[in-house]
């Protein structure tokens, strides 16, 4: 039995975890290079869902920087008051069209916009006040006097309390009003100058206040629509304190840079755009943040854990200097491989050979290999339990051109300890032995350890800390009893693998609610998962552990490169430009790219997550793979799989069986 409220790692979205992050948060790595908390420029977040921008705003924001958690030193000051803003694009996309003029819906957007931030104004105040902030407490909020305010809202008498009535009035009476404009008198809108004189009225009697500046951080930018798009880039243009806006969204989405004027936003004169991903370009960097943020949730459920949580919380440069020192890396990421043990790709082959089921699956494929070959030879030629590795590979080997002559003296070489093309710079075991693993394992009903491990967990998580707490909870959660025990032990590799594929075949069908083309994307990354299995299935192995794929002179269809852009922004897909082909033939005039299929859906394909091998695709297999109907997929498969031999009749997959069932395969 499962207990999932007692699984700490179960909320993996910012978003389960609220507004007040104190307790929760751990300072990234990267902290310290973005200067959020003193800058006066805007700053434009960037980065795929996962990699931390929601809770890296939240934790910017008063609810977590004033949190009744947070112990303040006496000499402290207020300098950077946030408010973290997700707007309602539901709400947001009704201000449009409807027989109004797009000028009246801007105002109207603005509207909106000032009394959100208005009343989050008053919030911070709230919040700080409620803090163990001692300069500022509920008596010196209830002193601030608003009636200044009186030019915009007229019932305004001065007092806090009736300001955030009225507030919250005129927001109520809005959202009446969008909803049901054709009813009702359109209202008087507010302009932002509302907030700003808002703001002018706490530091007027608070001179704790005089060096602070509020910072509006609005989440998922990518999702208001244009006429909105430029109402805020004309605030972010324009930001000076006491009122600072920042943006976050996700890659490829900041395609809007007009303002509601003739100006444009201009990156570093305007903003400072930092992409969040690319700080973890360094793999080792994620894989000790990863750690850190999986120990802070497991703190009360272990006792030796190699981590500090103050430590882990602070901004301090002396902190996080602290945590990049090269015994502290070692000893937390150490801790973590052995909570989450892998085998080696050796000590799997080897397993291999030990296992009835699987030894009986490795024989049999040698001997369809040589009885392709019309071999006189016996499978127990090619086996040898002192050379696992070599043994598994095998059945590749001779489903190649290759001598079996060849192939012998090699493996002979091998168990004299010489020189040879096994273990040498040929790297026929290098080379062949994870696709070779998994082409064993894929149509039996067991997982493969390969996607096992805590670097493994790390490499298909790419950087994206949601999926890796998916993979470490969908993990633990297998063998979770309601006391918990699970906890205090590493978790067994089996448990992991089968861990992965729940957690890859979950996050696989989340792409259909990737905004209004996910039911199309999820579509393009099952082919193109299926288009890679395919590739998996065949048995010479002759280009194993494919995952990624390019287009020979790039895409030139502007509606599958839109697609595609689409792809990468919702991080199914990842992007790197090319800067060589095989041959070295690509043209230097052409910009090309590869990309990679996200590693967390691998598990659910039996395919690698490494990034080893690249299809080279025709962009007409590309619009087949994106666009075309089922009948010309299957005829690209069908292709495919011919050209490459490839066995589908004993595989467990069920797009295979799809694939079979739905055309009536021979």
């Amino acid at each position: 039995m499962t207990n999932q409220i007692d699984n700490p790692i179960a909320q993996n979205r910012a978003e389960e975890l609220g507004y007040d992050l104190w307790d929760e948060f751990v300072i990234p790595p990267y902290y310290d290079n973005l200067d959020l908390l003193s800058a006066k420029k805007p700053r434009v977040i960037v980065g795929g869902r996962g990699c931390g921008k929601t809770m890296l705003l939240r934790y910017l924001c008063h609810q977590s920087q004033f949190s009744l958690k947070r112990k303040f030193n006496n000499d402290i000051s207020i300098k950077h008051i946030g408010i973290y803003w997700k707007i309602d694009t539901q709400f947001a996309k009704i201000l449009t069209k409807r027989g109004i003029d797009e000028i009246e819906w801007q105002s109207a957007f603005e509207h909106m916009s000032t009394l959100v931030i208005s009343r989050e104004v008053i919030k911070s105040l709230e919040s700080i006040a409620s803090s163990s902030y001692k300069e500022f407490d509920q008596t010196h909020l209830e002193e601030i006097d608003f009636s200044n305010l009186k030019d915009f809202i007229p019932e305004i008498t001065g007092d806090i309390n009736n300001l955030k009535r009225s507030i919250n009035k005129l927001y109520n009476q809005f959202q009446l009003w969008a909803s049901n404009f054709k009813r009702y008198e359109i209202p008087i809108f507010l302009p932002k100058g509302f907030a700003t004189e808002l703001i002018n009225c706490i530091y007027e009697k608070n001179t704790i206040f005089k060096n602070a500046t509020y910072y509006v951080y609005i989440d998922e930018y990518e999702n208001l629509l244009k006429d909105q798009q430029c109402l805020i880039n004309t605030w972010l243009k324009h930001s000076e304190p006491p009122l600072v806006f920042n943006i976050a969204m996700k890659r490829e989405a900041f395609n809007n840079k007009s303002t509601i004027g003739n100006e444009q936003l201009v990156s570093i004169h305007d903003y400072r755009e930092y992409d969040l991903e690319a700080y973890f370009d360094d793999n080792s960097v994620f894989n000790l943040f990863a750690a850190e943020i999986l120990f802070l949730r497991l703190f009360d459920k272990i006792s030796d854990l190699p981590i500090d949580r103050d430590v882990l919380r602070s901004s301090s440069s002396e902190a996080i200097v602290s945590r990049r020192n090269e015994n502290y890396k070692k000893r937390v990421t150490d801790y973590a491989k052995k909570y989450f043990p892998s085998p080696t790709y050796a000590e799997i082959a080897n397993e291999i050979l030990n296992d009835v089921t699987l030894y009986k699956r490795l024989v049999k494929l040698i001997n369809n290999a040589l009885d392709s070959k019309q071999s006189k030879r016996n499978a127990e030629d090619f086996i040898s339990k002192e050379h696992p590795s070599a043994t598994v590979v095998m059945f590749a080997l001779l489903n190649r051109s290759l001598e079996e002559r060849l192939i012998i003296e090699e493996f002979e070489k091998l168990k004299s300890n010489q020189d040879n093309n096994f273990t040498g710079n040929t790297g026929w075991v290098d080379n062949n032995l994870v696709g070779c693993i998994l082409f064993i394992y894929e149509p039996l009903p067991r997982q493969c350890k390969v996607y096992s491990g805590f670097n493994t967990f790390c490499k298909m998580s790419r950087s994206n800390i949601r999926h890796f707490l998916e993979l470490c909870n969908r993990s633990i959660n297998i063998d979770l009893t309601i006391d918990g025990s699970a906890y205090y032990k590493p978790v067994e590799p089996e448990k992991q693998a089968e861990g992965a594929k729940q957690a890859s075949t979950s996050l696989l069908k989340e792409i259909n609610q990737f905004g209004n083309n996910g039911v199309a994307i999820h579509k393009f990354i099952v082919r193109l998962g299926m288009y890679f299995a395919v590739q998996q299935r065949n048995p010479s192995q002759s280009e194993p552990e494919q995952n990624h794929f390019s287009i020979k002179n790039g895409i030139s269809n502007l509606e599958i490169r839109s697609f595609i852009s689409e792809c990468i922004k919702w991080s199914v897909l990842y992007e790197v430009k090319l800067t060589k082909r095989k041959g070295g033939s690509r043209n230097p005039e052409i910009e090309e790219s590869e990309y990679t299929l996200n590693p967390i859906y691998t598990p659910y394909f039996d395919i690698s997550f490494r990034k080893k091998r690249r299809a080279e695709m025709r962009e007409s297999e590309l619009i087949t793979i994106v666009s075309g109907n089922d009948v010309a997929f299957k005829e690209l498969l069908a292709k495919k799989s011919k050209y490459l031999d490839v066995i589908l009749e004993d595989s467990k997959l069920p797009l295979f069986e799809y694939f079979k069932k739905r055309f009536n395969e021979d």
